[in-house]
């Protein structure tokens, strides 16, 4: 689509436009003005220059705003894939390790060996297996909420267990049971209609049952994930702060299978993304703005080939849903609105509009010199006109500074967002990660083996043995737990997964978490460890998880404690969501931490923040409730960063439902700027109201000039015009206030640096200073002088009643002043006069006694 297309659905793009029309206008009128005028006023130049920058900003605001509506929909799309496949590939262990459960094992060796009508008594124990085994799939998808519900077939595909007792299936012909007989990889992953769930679309894992004593198959266990209550749930949060975008997944083909807004894009409809530059299509007669991703892998697993896909209606693709959900408090509008902190492009632009405006403020400047200095021939139309041309020029130059800070408040506000919601997804993260942990050591402790081996008087060294290879085992699949380990009713350490830590074995826990584990009454609880230095963990910090084993007279008998190795699972989640840039690297100087409540670093990007470390932050931050997000400007290490924070809610039961309460945080930092930059600026010029002569009033016409942030003034009849980009030549022996000499009209002329006087240390910059040149009479010769200024101003005419004679203002030098402007209103000039230089003064203190005869010239 075209750009002209776009800016129909850019408010924003459109005021600026709008305003520049009007602009455009105005200057159409003044050229007019000015061709009439007795100075021949020609302000095309100046509008062709504004013109010609017109399209930097203009460019920059419409590719801003595409932009940030087009990554939006790329963060959504693909945060919800890669938050999909990290929960799927926890499927993927889960399948392969349950299938080799014992008690499903033995049950299928059970039905194998045993003639079921050889008697009733074999009727009854096959039926009280299976009520065992139902209750035992009961138990896993009460840790596992995951999952709908567990089937059990035999080879041949009829329906052995079940948990859900409404599913009418006794016999499946699925494929999926002879892929998963048949298959090399660990599982086999389906999404289709199957007649294993009422012949609806189901995502199930599936994998073979088989003997352990020859690898034969005896039968496949079928678990169904609950696909649309987790896509819903996934796209109920990406979708809360702004409603106007849907989010689907697509399989290969385009076929939408889950959607965040089901009447308005169906599940079964078809989506077609085409690869084009502006991701613009058309869907049911609207134009929409869209992405489509694939998922970046977890681990080396990628899924079924999905495609995660947000669109948002053209006509509100550019429309914030609502405000920011921030507050802007003062640092942020000191940040946010400092020159200091903008990038280099808007940087350029606003000096590019500067120098337009220093050109024309000149130009309109000598303008009113001329007139000035044109005895008899003034013209209060042309002095209107000039006036109205420098206002003129100052509005458009303003239309240039506000759209600039509109640019970069939306870029402050853009990081601020983007922050809150990669701490959001950081949180969100950890939540479902640590969730499975929970369910780890929960179900591991109902492992028949440990139940048995611990319910004994005394264990046996071949039973401590297997226990040990058990615990292997599980940890080669679980490879998210350093290590993990048994302990009996004492708290003593009887089994543990790693072969070099069996020194252990035999040693008490002297923790409070085993002594609270052994405490428990039900299956469903679990202990976690404060997260503290522990000799589990090589004596760094982590999260312990415990659940303690109960025999089959549901008596404690023991614990599971399984050791999270959190340095490196924490800190890879934090440097995958890290932000990245349009070359997939992370932008210097970005980092995440992890941090509890009382702001003590649990994991860092950075190896300038150690774990343990207590980071120092507001309490706005620190007091975030469950699930609450923030974000705001705060400074660090001499710096600004704008920082986005979400306190953990959980996931599902977990820290919901189950008792369970540890309040993390995740932060991500992104930096600013050097705190110092503001205070770098330039003061920003005032706005100066002067005395107004009454009727035939006497008055005087004035140049002003900026200096230091302060304004003073010559006579305009002294004034011969201002300069700008002036290269300057150093003189020997000249006074320490000569910058040294420019040529005007075959004259060198020496140019002092008022700056120096006012002992402001200041160096002259050619490019942003400008050169007054003035003149004066002594000992009947004409002399010329320059003044090196910051900046002009304007021309007015002053009443003489409000000129008074006055001295001692410039720093260290006496007499270089010959009066001073009183306002009518003291409050006009805040408390400042402006004074009237004295240029023969000047000339006679700063030039003469230096001078050379080739400076001066006959009257």
């Amino acid at each position: 689509m075209q750009r002209n297309h776009l800016i129909n659905y850019m408010p924003n793009v459109q005021n600026f436009e709008k305003n520049m029309n009007t602009l455009s206008g105005k200057w159409d009128l003044l050229t007019l003005l000015g061709s009439m005028s007795n100075i021949g006023m020609d302000t095309s130049e100046t509008r062709k220059a504004f013109e010609d920058l017109l399209d930097e900003p203009l460019n920059r605001l419409i590719n801003e705003t595409f932009s940030k509506s087009l990554n939006e929909l790329e963060s959504k799309a693909q945060t919800a894939i890669d938050i999909l496949i990290r929960n799927l590939f926890e499927r993927t262990a889960d399948i392969g390790f349950l299938a080799t459960d014992d008690d499903i094992r033995d049950y299928l060796l059970f039905l194998n060996t045993t003639d079921m009508s050889a008697s009733d008594e074999m009727r009854e124990i096959k039926i009280h297996k299976k009520e065992a085994l139902t209750q035992r799939f009961r138990e896993y998808v009460l840790k596992y909420s995951v999952y709908e519900n567990i089937i059990l077939l035999d080879t041949r595909g009829k329906v052995l267990v079940q948990l859900d007792p409404s599913n009418p299936i006794t016999y499946s012909k699925d494929p999926l049971l002879q892929e998963s007989l048949r298959t090399y990889q660990g599982y086999v992953e389906t999404y289709r209609a199957t007649d294993l769930t009422h012949h609806e679309p189901s995502l199930i894992y599936s994998y073979r049952v088989c003997n352990p004593e020859n690898e034969e198959p005896l039968g496949v266990l079928c678990l169904i994930f609950r696909f649309e209550n987790e896509l819903q749930s996934i796209f109920r949060k990406l979708t809360r702060e702004n409603p106007y975008i849907a989010l689907e997944l697509l399989n290969p083909d385009g076929e939408v299978i889950a959607s965040s807004s089901v009447h308005h894009v169906p599940v079964g409809s078809y989506l077609q993304p085409r690869n084009n530059e502006n991701q613009q299509t058309y869907y049911a007669g609207f134009e929409y703005l869209y992405k489509a991703v694939k998922t970046s892998g977890y681990q080396g697993y990628n899924g079924s080939g999905w495609v995660s896909h947000a669109m948002v209606p053209l006509h509100l693709s550019f429309r914030s849903a609502s405000q920011s959900s921030f507050s802007t408090n003062e640092l942020f509008e000191t940040v946010a609105n400092a020159k200091a902190y903008y990038p280099d492009e808007l940087q350029n632009i606003l000096d590019k509009a500067k120098k337009i405006q220093n050109e024309l403020d000149i130009t309109v400047w000598n303008g009113n010199v001329q007139i000035a200095n044109a005895v008899g021939h003034e013209n209060p139309f042309t002095k209107a006109l000039l006036s109205e041309i420098s206002k003129t020029g100052e509005e458009t130059k303003r239309v240039f500074d506000d759209t600039v800070a509109g640019l970069n408040r939306t870029k402050v506000i853009q990081y601020l967002e983007d922050l809150k919601f990669q701490s959001s997804l950081a949180i969100d993260i950890m939540d479902r990660n640590l969730y499975e942990r929970a369910n780890d050591c929960r179900w591991w402790a109902l492992t028949t083996t440990f139940r048995e081996y611990l319910s004994r008087s005394e264990i046996a060294e071949k039973e401590r043995s297997k226990m040990n290879a058990i615990l292997e085992y599980i940890n080669g699949l679980y490879t998210v737990y350093s290590t993990m380990f048994i302990y009996d009713r004492e708290g003593t350490i009887l089994a543990i997964s790693n072969p070099d830590e069996h020194a252990l074995i035999g040693k008490k826990i002297g923790f409070d978490w085993a002594v609270e584990t052994l405490k428990l009454t039900t299956t469903q609880e679990y202990i976690v460890s404060s997260f503290e230095p522990s000799p589990y963990y090589a004596n760094r910090s982590t999260y312990i998880y415990n659940a303690c084993i109960r025999n089959t007279k549901e008596e404690n008998v023991g614990g599971i404690g399984i050791v999270f190795d959190s340095e490196s699972q924490f800190e890879a989640m934090l440097n995958d969501i890290l932000p990245k840039d349009e070359n997939h690297e992370v932008p210097d100087g970005i980092f995440a931490l992890f941090i509890d409540r009382n702001g003590t670093v649990i994991s860092s990007t950075t190896p300038t923040i150690s774990v343990g470390e207590v980071m120092n932050l507001p309490e706005s931050i620190l007091n975030l409730s469950s699930g609450q997000s923030d974000a705001q400007i705060l400074p660090h290490n001499n710096n600004y960063y704008a920082i986005g924070a979400t306190c953990s809610h959980g996931y599902r039961e977990y820290k919901q439902s189950d008792g369970y309460r540890n309040d993390v945080i995740a932060i991500l930092y992104r930096p600013i700027g050097e705190i110092q930059a503001c205070t770098n600026e330039t003061t920003t010029q005032r706005v100066y109201t002067y005395p107004k002569a009454n009727g035939s009033e006497e008055t005087s016409e004035i140049s002003t000039f900026f200096v230091g942030g302060s304004l003073f003034a010559v006579e305009s009849k002294n004034v011969v015009c201002s300069l700008a980009h002036q290269e300057l030549t150093f003189i020997l022996h000249a006074s320490e206030y000569n910058l040294g000499v420019i040529s005007y009209e075959k004259r060198m002329i020496s140019v002092i640096s008022l700056a120096k006087l006012l002992g402001i240390d200041k160096k002259y910059d050619k490019e942003k200073d400008t050169i007054i040149l003035v003149k004066a009479v002594i000992d009947r010769q004409v002399v010329y002088l320059g003044l090196a200024v910051d900046a002009i101003y304007s021309s007015p005419e002053i009443p003489l009643r409000s000129i008074s004679q006055y001295s001692n203002v410039l720093k260290n030098e006496n007499s270089l002043t010959k009066a001073v402007i009183i306002p009518d209103n003291p409050e006009d000039f805040a408390n400042e006069m402006i004074s009237i230089l004295d240029i023969p003064k000047i000339y006679a203190q700063l030039i003469q006694p230096y001078s050379n005869p080739m400076y001066k010239v006959m009257a």
